[in-house]
């Protein structure tokens, strides 16, 4: 078995985090040769993929000097040399399986037609097949036209939730689909004192602690709809503390919001977040779109509730009473009034136990090697 790993994004993501994780468990595992094409203006990737070449030689890194932008679809068919060049270096490398890591269905989607070209089987790592326009793109609902033949390209999909896989159908994947959960280290992420907590953040113990923590970009993670939501009820921006960690393009306008209407909060700099978890009464995601997001997975291994957006893996994973309708100001005041009215629970015995079972690291490496394993024609 031979796997060629190929990600031609500028831009470093959140799906590249994992794909590394699986591509580690993958060289731990098998001693035959790997290759990861990736695009050179991409320089975390390819630090990152190049310290674990120094560690494991038989992973070779082939830089790409060119790399995905938008409109990759229709860019791709109206240069097809670019696809005939890709086909004739992947019949060079000779790989059991091409792994095209895909942020959107455009992304590594040279990949997916050089493959073809080729004749060599290629899977779709595709955590988030949102279409452009749900996703607010500029000119997204364009881009989708173009973009939606790619979805009939790939041998199989691997994705993350059972709602991703679902998506998948509707953008027209007919090829078969591989689950593959996200997974954070449970090692890291446990149940604390929060008080202690609380002390060490300089957070005050007197008030209800919602959070959120991501980057700060309203378009998409929508920290402006918490501030909403406690706007339209007196009360609770009255007895909550908002706190924001991350970094982003939003900070100024979110300082602004809070100062705007007087809200106690704190907006703290990109941090390791295992204790502002244990210190939180809840995280709230109220995003536009997620796949599975690995802060509802670390703050529900911590024993914290999570509020969130009911969509994608938040529904697959969350109890009705803590997802709220998207895109609602109102729904997440309701649900925060409710949950507040509750007692503030923590999760249940059962949620933590599947994050910490079923959502683990080890879980995650050994289902990931294991599926490439499959689809390599390895059993």
């Amino acid at each position: 078995m031979s796997l060629l790993f190929y990600d031609d994004s500028p831009v470093f993501g959140g799906h590249e985090v994992m794909a590394l994780l699986g591509l580690e468990a993958v060289l731990a595992e098998f001693p035959e040769p790997v290759s990861f094409l990736a695009a050179a203006a991409n320089e975390k990737l390819c630090a990152k993929v190049a310290a674990s070449a120094a560690a494991h030689p038989h992973l070779r890194l082939e830089t790409l000097s060119y790399h995905s932008s938008k409109f990759e679809a229709l860019r791709n068919q109206l240069q097809a040399s670019r696809i005939r060049t890709l086909a004739t270096r992947f019949r060079q490398l000779r790989p059991s399986l091409v792994v095209a890591i895909q942020g959107n269905i455009e992304h590594s989607s040279l990949a997916l037609q050089a493959a073809r070209s080729a004749a060599i089987p290629v899977t779709s790592y595709l955590p988030v097949p949102h279409s452009n326009a749900a996703m607010g793109a500029r000119l997204g609902a364009l881009r989708d036209v173009f973009a939606s033949r790619l979805f009939r390209l790939p041998d199989s999909f691997i994705t993350i939730t059972d709602e991703m896989a679902r998506l998948l159908r509707l953008r027209g994947a007919t090829a078969p689909i591989h689950i593959v959960y996200n997974g954070v280290d449970t090692s890291r992420f446990r149940p604390g004192d929060a008080a202690a907590a609380c002390r060490q953040l300089e957070l005050p113990p007197d008030k209800i602690l919602l959070g959120m923590i991501g980057r700060i970009e309203f378009r998409q993670k929508q920290q402006q709809l918490l501030i909403q939501a406690l706007t339209t009820v007196p009360a609770l921006g009255e007895s909550c503390h908002l706190v924001f960690a991350g970094e982003g393009p939003d900070v100024a306008p979110l300082q602004a919001l809070i100062r705007q209407h007087h809200l106690s909060a704190s907006v703290l700099p990109w941090c390791d977040p295992a204790c502002l978890y244990q210190a939180l009464d809840a995280l709230v995601i109220p995003s536009r779109y997620e796949g599975l997001p690995l802060v509802m997975l670390e703050a529900l291994a911590s024993g914290t509730a999570v509020l969130a957006s009911d969509r994608d893996g938040m529904r697959d994973v969350l109890p009705p009473e803590w997802r709220f309708c998207p895109d609602d100001p109102a729904a997440l005041a309701a649900a925060l009034a409710g949950f507040i009215a509750q007692g503030r629970p923590k999760p249940g015995a059962d949620l933590i136990a599947r994050v910490r079972n079923t959502m683990s690291l080890a879980s995650f490496r050994q289902t990931f090697s294991a599926t490439l394993r499959s689809l390599a024609g390895r059993a």
